[in-house]
């Protein structure tokens, strides 16, 4: 964790019902050992993804029609 420190911060937002983006240069390292670099990237926040671990969307079939999570 040393390592960490030496790090410049990074900005991450989290939309609420939605995805966990990540609006600058990061390296993904996937649950399989992939790594991919990517200029922008968002991330599931509902578990729902096909696509996992980034965002293809799903999570707009689990908000109902008053814009709660169902």
């Amino acid at each position: 964790m040393e390592q960490a420190q030496n790090l410049p911060a990074t900005t991450v937002l989290v939309k609420a019902a939605g995805p966990i983006i990540i609006p600058s240069k990061c390296i993904v390292t996937k649950a399989d050992g992939t790594v991919e670099e990517k200029e922008k990237v968002s991330l599931c926040g509902c578990g729902a993804s096909a696509n996992k671990p980034y965002c293809d969307g799903a999570h707009k079939q689990l908000i109902s029609t008053d814009n709660k999570t169902v």
